[in-house]
C-alpha cells in the first residue's frame, strides 16, 4: 500500500495548485474581459470620428492639410498617443481622396466595404482596425484607421494594473496559508505528543480540545482505551486464576507420581495410577476450558454467521455423551417444530461448544441414573437435570470464573457457565438458571 504523505503537505500541495491555477484562469478572463472592453471603447470612438469627419467641409481643403501632432503640439504634453496611431482618409463620389494625414494616405479607396475590418499586414506595426463609413447621400467616403498595437498595449496596461497587485500578493497569501494551517494543525501535534507519551496501561480519556470535525476519531480512541484497559483487566484476571487454578491439580499430580513410586503393593500401585489418571484428565480438562477463554475474551462478534440447526446439533451431542455416560437417560423435548426451534444464526462451533458444556454438567451433577432432558422451544433452548440443583445464594456467582459452590464434591473447573455466558453473549442470548420445584436445575437459553 503506498505511504500517504503527511495531511499538512498534501494540503499545501493542493494549495500550491488549485491558487496559482485559479490565478492564471481568472488573468485569462480578466485578459478577454479587458480585450472586449478596450475593442467596444475604440470602436465606439473611431464611429464617433466618422461621424464628425462626414459632418465638416472639406471643399477647398488640400489632402495633406493635416499636420502631424507632434508639430500641432510641439513642446507640449501630447498624452501617449500621437497621431501615428491613428489615421483619416475622405474620398469623394469619384474616389479621389480630398482629406488624409499621413496614414490615411496609405488606406485603399473600397466603395463597397461598409462597417469595421481587420486589416493584417506583413508585420504587427501594419495591423489596423479600419472603419469605411459613406456620406448618406453617397457624395464621399470617410475611412478611420487605429493600429491594433495601441489597443494590446491599453488591454495590457488594464491587466498589469490589476494583476501585478496579485503577483505580488501571491506568493505572500500563500506563506499566510502555510502558517494558518499550521496553526491549526497545532492540535494533532499536540494529540498525537498527549498518545506518544502515555503509559502502555494508562486508559484515561484523551483531551477533545481538538476541532469539531475531528472530535468522533477522540472518541473513537478513548472508547478503544477503555476496550483495551477492559481487555487487559481481564487478561490480568485470567492469567492471575489460571496460575492459581493449575497450581492445585500439577499438585496433586506430583503427589500421586509420588505415590505411584513408593507403593510397593501392586493394587497400591494400580489405584495410584488411576488416581494419577483422573488428575491427568482434569488437568487437561482445565487446559482446555482455560484455551477457550482465551479465544472467546476477544472477540467482539461470532467469526462466523450461518444458522444454527438445532435439532442436528442436540443428536450429535447426546450421541456422543450417551457413550461415556452409563445409566444416564437423554432426553430430547421438541415443544415447536424443529424449524421453529429458537432461530439464530452464528458460529456453530461456538454454540456446540456451549450446549455440551451445559449437558455435561447436567450429566455431571445429576443422579448417575438420572435423566437428562433437552427441551427446544420458539423462543428458548433448556437443559434440565435431576440433580441437587444451587442453593439459591450462589446462583448469581456460580458464573464467575473458578467459582464453585462449598461442600462440592464433583470434579470441575468452575468455567463451564462463564463459558456458556460469554457465548450467549456473543449471540445476542442469556443465560438464566433457576431451579426446579420438583428438583433439580434448569439452564435456559433465551433472548437477551
Amino acid at each position: 500500500m503506498r505511504r500517504l504523505r503527511s495531511l499538512q503537505a498534501r494540503l499545501m500541495l493542493v494549495l500550491l495548485l488549485i491558487v496559482p491555477a485559479t490565478w492564471l484562469a481568472a488573468s485569462a478572463a480578466a485578459v478577454w474581459l479587458a480585450q472586449r472592453e478596450v475593442d467596444e471603447l475604440f470602436d465606439t470612438q473611431m464611429a464617433q470620428f466618422a461621424r464628425q469627419l462626414l459632418a465638416i467641409d472639406v471643399h477647398g481643403m488640400q489632402p495633406d492639410d493635416t499636420p502631424k501632432l507632434k508639430h500641432l503640439l510641439a513642446g507640449a504634453d501630447k498624452g501617449r498617443m500621437d497621431n501615428d496611431d491613428m489615421g483619416l482618409a475622405i474620398w469623394d463620389a469619384q474616389g479621389r481622396q480630398v482629406l488624409c494625414d499621413g496614414r490615411g494616405r496609405r488606406f485603399d479607396y473600397e466603395p463597397a466595404r461598409r462597417g469595421f475590418h481587420d486589416f493584417i499586414g506583413h508585420d504587427h506595426h501594419h495591423d489596423w482596425r479600419l472603419l469605411y463609413l459613406p456620406a448618406p447621400d453617397g457624395s464621399r467616403m470617410v475611412a478611420v484607421g487605429q493600429k491594433l498595437g495601441l489597443r494590446q498595449e491599453m488591454v495590457w496596461s488594464v491587466v498589469k494594473a490589476q494583476l501585478l497587485p496579485w503577483m505580488i500578493g501571491l506568493p505572500l497569501m500563500l506563506l499566510a496559508i502555510l502558517l494558518a494551517l499550521r496553526r491549526e494543525l497545532a492540535p494533532f501535534r499536540r494529540l498525537a505528543g498527549a498518545i506518544a507519551a502515555r503509559a502502555p496501561d494508562d486508559n484515561s480519556p484523551v483531551p477533545d480540545e481538538v476541532p469539531q470535525e475531528v472530535r468522533p476519531l477522540v472518541r473513537a480512541l478513548n472508547a478503544l482505551f477503555v476496550r483495551i484497559g477492559t481487555m487487559l483487566e481481564h487478561e490480568r484476571r485470567f492469567t492471575a486464576d489460571a496460575a492459581h487454578e493449575l497450581r492445585t491439580p500439577l499438585a496433586a499430580l506430583r503427589v500421586q507420581a509420588e505415590v505411584l513410586a513408593l507403593t510397593p503393593d501392586e493394587g497400591g500401585r494400580r489405584h495410584a495410577l488411576s488416581q494419577l489418571q483422573l488428575g491427568i484428565e482434569r488437568a487437561g480438562r482445565l487446559v482446555e476450558q482455560l484455551l477457550a477463554l482465551s479465544r472467546l475474551d476477544p472477540l467482539q462478534s461470532p467469526r462466523q454467521r450461518e444458522a444454527v440447526v438445532w435439532g442436528r446439533l442436540a443428536e450429535n451431542l447426546m450421541a456422543e455423551l450417551a457413550a461415556t455416560a452409563d445409566g444416564v437417560e437423554w432426553r430430547l423435548d421438541w415443544r415447536c417444530p424443529p424449524e421453529q426451534a429458537l432461530p439464530l444464526s452464528g458460529d456453530a462451533t461456538l454454540v456446540g461448544l456451549m450446549l455440551r458444556n451445559l449437558l455435561e454438567n447436567a450429566c455431571r451433577y445429576g443422579p448417575a441414573d438420572g435423566v437428562v432432558e433437552l427441551r427446544l422451544e420458539e423462543g428458548a433452548v433448556s437443559v434440565l437435570d435431576q440433580g441437587p440443583g444451587i442453593a439459591p445464594e450462589w446462583l448469581e456467582r456460580v458464573r464467575e470464573r473458578f467459582f464453585r459452590p462449598p461442600g462440592q464434591e464433583q470434579p470441575g473447573s468452575g468455567l463451564g457457565l462463564s463459558i456458556v455466558e460469554r457465548i450467549a453473549e456473543l449471540h445476542g442470548l442469556r443465560l438464566v438458571l433457576k431451579n426446579r420445584p420438583d428438583g433439580g436445575l434448569e439452564a435456559r437459553l433465551e433472548r437477551a
